[in-house]
């Protein structure tokens, strides 16, 4: 009987343990404080004040996989062209591995500065982390380790497609051995990038300050924008000068970072036999991407610490002294803002543009697209005698103020209507029910005024470089005309629909308007601008300047009483719904 039971009891015995150490081993296993403070800075990387909605988050990931393709559909273009007969010619396939270092550089240029407010700590890490029991050291290296891990991810996520397929679709002999060296290139190539921005932010907060360092913080991520979309931009010229360029002894090419990475790709694919042009790139781009991550390791620690305490101590006011201002303000207040309301709106704008991270990178990422555009239609580069001559062409001088205008109020208006922190919309509601005429003339004017001295300002700079018959007094009032009514009547085109105060509403839009979008700029953007350079040229005599003049008039009084009409009647026909605002539902509701 004994051995029955025994019999029987032995397989439940088994089963109990079994079940006990899998249910042991299934327990979840407790994260370290390390770990959960890694995660909670990379959770904040992907999900900061940009993205202020799930769906402006969708579409972060909808432009995050847009940004990864370019690689593969390169390596599909370039496909057929390698499959050929008749091999491609050698310096052909090197201006198409340039096209790879330099696309890994931008793009990690371009999401370390979109990051820009998060390479350091901000108010919420000092006055949220710093209070909890976290030694300031491990703070230190979890930010450090986030933010390798999230520009590792970027790095990967944009170059691994254009890695495993050119070889692969273009049947490149020696398989291994270019994986190696475009592997090697791009991520080189990126971590230059990256260690750039990294360490003009260190050297910047240890040298300036934090006060002065966020007066200048759109500055410096504009002209960052501008310069990695020159080099976008560019590309179809350089890549077709490659020879040229690499085989002169022109200085200035060896200067030339996204070079410097091209010579890495060429000495690992090519081995001994690669160009001594090459070799010495690669030189050049070990010893400065050494020299960059170097200087990384001894800015960052040190601007770290210094932007702890500011935070904590508290940075000074950025506001200008408002004395100064006055004269200024007076003349706005007699020729433009002769209504407290207009007023009103106009210094909200004013005060707060510059004063969110979500409107800080949308300025910059404008400016530099603006910038690196009208580069683009300008700069032509020439080689003579060994030398690298730029030069400037008269019609890219003439597109510029177009290019510009048309962007500024295009980034101005968009800018505007992104909101910052909607819970704060009550107070608008409670003060002035809904937004009138005047207010909404308030945000129309400041656009209006910004982008006409934007304008203004790049006409003066372009003068010098003009051509003779662009500097004659009719040619000249032609062009300061069209500096100001370019400005005027694009504001009233794009605020035709404005209802609200700048920065309190966010239009609802689809995920699958956005390619819709990018293609109508990028269609009126190029027909815009020809038919303003076409209109300008045709202006012959000062009768047909007048002409021109009455229509810019006659079209922006049209705009003006459509928009008016159009205002009255939604005010008229549309109750003001207030049942979502914060006081009333104190933020419970989904």
């Amino acid at each position: 009987m004994s051995s029955w039971i025994s019999f029987f009891a032995a397989p439940k015995a088994a089963v109990l343990s079994l079940n006990v150490e899998a249910a042991a081993n299934t327990q979840t296993r407790e994260r370290t404080q390390f770990e959960v403070l890694v995660r909670h800075l990379i959770y904040r990387f992907f999900h900061n004040e940009l993205l202020t909605s799930d769906d402006e988050t969708r579409r972060a990931m909808q432009i995050s996989y847009v940004v990864a393709l370019p690689t593969l559909v390169v390596s599909l273009f370039l496909s057929p062209l390698y499959r050929r007969p008749v091999p491609r010619p050698a310096w052909q396939q090197i201006g198409d591995h340039y096209f790879y270092v330099m696309y890994s550089l931008l793009i990690m240029g371009a999401a370390t500065v979109y990051e820009w407010d998060l390479l350091f700590p901000d108010l919420l890490d000092v006055f949220v982390l710093s209070v909890l029991p976290i030694s300031t050291r491990r703070l230190f290296f979890a930010r450090v380790l986030a933010l390798a891990i999230f520009l590792a991810l970027v790095l990967i996520g944009t170059s691994v497609l254009g890695i495993v397929s050119f070889p692969w679709l273009t049947e490149v002999p020696h398989f291994g051995r270019y994986v190696s060296a475009h592997a090697v290139a791009v991520c080189m190539s990126g971590a230059f990038a990256a260690a750039t921005v990294l360490e003009l932010q260190g050297v910047l907060l240890n040298t300036v300050g934090e006060r002065v360092f966020r007066r200048i913080t759109p500055i410096l991520q504009g002209g960052s924008i501008m310069l990695l979309l020159a080099v976008l931009l560019l590309y179809p010229t350089l890549s077709q000068s490659i020879q040229p360029l690499l085989t002169s002894n022109i200085a200035a090419v060896r200067y030339f970072p996204p070079f410097w990475f091209l010579g890495v790709f060429q000495r690992i694919y090519d081995g001994p036999s690669t160009l001594p042009i090459f070799a010495e790139l690669a030189r050049t781009a070990a010893v400065a991407l050494f020299l960059m991550l170097a200087l990384v390791l001894i800015t960052y620690p040190l601007a770290y610490r210094r932007r702890v305490r500011q935070l904590i101590e508290g940075a000074s006011s950025i506001d200008a002294p408002a004395r100064a201002a006055m004269p200024l303000n007076r003349l706005l207040h007699v020729a433009m803002l002769r209504r407290p309301a207009q007023r009103a709106i106009f210094y909200f704008v004013s005060q707060t543009i510059l004063r969110a991270q979500r409107q800080r990178v949308m300025l910059a990422l404008y400016a530099g697209l603006a910038l690196a555009l009208a580069l683009a239609n300008m700069l032509v580069l020439h080689i003579a005698g060994g030398q690298l001559l730029p030069s400037l062409l008269p019609y890219g001088i003439r597109a510029a103020v177009p290019i510009v205008a048309f962007w500024t109020v295009i980034a101005l208006t968009s800018i505007l209507s992104a909101p910052i922190d909607r819970r704060g919309n009550w107070v608008f509601r409670v003060l002035i029910g809904r937004p009138n005429a005047d207010h909404l003339a308030g945000a129309r004017r400041w656009i209006t005024l910004w982008a006409m001295l934007i304008s203004l300002a790049t006409y003066l700079a372009l003068r010098h470089f003009s051509p003779t018959e662009m500097r004659t007094p009719l040619a000249s009032a032609a062009q300061l005309l069209f500096v100001i009514a370019m400005p005027v009547l694009l504001g009233d085109i794009r605020l035709f629909s404005l209802r609200t105060v700048p920065f309190t509403h966010m239009r609802t839009s689809s995920i699958a308007d956005f390619p819709l979008m990018i293609l109508r700029y990028f269609v009126l953007y190029p027909i815009f601008v020809w038919m303003v350079v076409n209109e300008e040229m045709a202006i012959n005599t000062p009768a047909h300047l007048l002409k021109t003049l009455c229509v810019f008039a006659i079209a922006h009084l049209l705009f003006l009483k459509a928009h008016a009409y159009s205002l009255r009647q939604v005010t008229l026909e549309t109750p003001l719904s207030e049942g979502d605002e914060f006081p009333q539902s104190l933020g419970l509701r989904d």
